[in-house]
């Protein structure tokens, strides 16, 4: 996909780059398939900001988009739309009823394109099945942790995970951190990778264009003052003082391990991601 540059007619357009949206063919929504949505600011209940940098941006509306992927039907492809709440495209399929449903979007799905829901089926991109019925070898995205609720891993832009191997009821998966895991081999997963992979090349090029996708600024914790952050205070600019990079709650940060050894799903991961 395209990344188009601006001539610097302003000094916000000097270093701003775009995806282009020539793959895109359509710009309204399915009304039947919007909900909408509302912003918190970041604010729980009670109205204390329990997650920092939310607030403002502008209106949109949920898309809802079928990750469980159960129906048998045969769908074409009807269009390839924006989707303002993911960093991927999304795909709006119609079975033979005329019933219509939004998916990911993977990499080469194009409008006419035929795609199946089942438990096996033909190795095209699009087509959901079960991981017992792909090949080793095969990329895919959007993989169930749990057989019936829906994928949950390798659904935004670029990402995909190969099938290294089965043993015994499981599947061994290669994710996008580098990760080998173990999944069900009735959990389900589409064939390919996640399309827009040029997503992360995409330079803002002015901070009002990050305030318009709901983000408020974030400020470096050695800036402010001690009863602020665990990095603040001092003369000038002070050292972070500690053993290591702490967060505003005193909890240590970079390279430090957080995972549980408690955690029941220990014994599916075979290696852990790489640094």
């Amino acid at each position: 996909m395209a990344i188009k540059q601006y001539n610097p007619m302003t000094p916000g357009m000097r270093h701003l780059t775009t995806l282009s949206t020539s793959d895109l063919t359509k710009k309204a929504p399915e009304k039947a398939l919007l909900k909408p949505l509302k912003k918190t600011g970041g604010r729980n209940f009670q109205g204390y900001i329990t997650c920092r940098h939310i607030g403002g941006g502008n209106k949109k509306k949920y898309r809802i988009v079928d990750f469980k992927r159960s129906g048998e039907d045969e769908c074409i492809v009807k269009a390839i739309e924006y989707d303002p709440n993911r960093n991927c495209r999304i795909a709006l399929i119609m079975n033979s009823h005329g019933k219509k449903r939004y998916i990911i979007a993977p990499k080469g799905l194009i409008v006419g394109m035929k795609v199946t829901d089942s438990k096996a089926g033909e190795i095209s991109v699009g087509n959901c099945m079960e991981l017992a019925a792909i090949p080793e070898g095969i990329m895919v995205h959007n993989i169930e942790f749990e057989p019936g609720k829906g994928g949950q891993v390798c659904r935004s832009a670029g990402t995909g995970a190969q099938i290294l191997g089965k043993e015994g009821k499981y599947a061994i998966l290669r994710l996008a951190s580098g990760e080998v895991r173990r999944f069900l081999l009735t959990c389900r997963a589409t064939v390919g990778t996640v399309g827009n992979e040029d997503f992360n090349l995409v330079h803002s090029g002015k901070a009002g264009r990050v305030r318009w996708k709901g983000t408020r600024p974030t400020v470096r914790g050695s800036v402010m003052n001690p009863n602020d952050h665990p990095h603040g205070g001092g003369e000038g600019k002070s050292p972070v003082g500690h053993d290591a990079p702490r967060s505003p709650w005193g909890r240590r940060l970079m390279g430090v391990k957080t995972r549980s050894k408690k955690a029941k799903s220990n014994h599916l991961i075979v290696r852990r991601r790489s640094k």
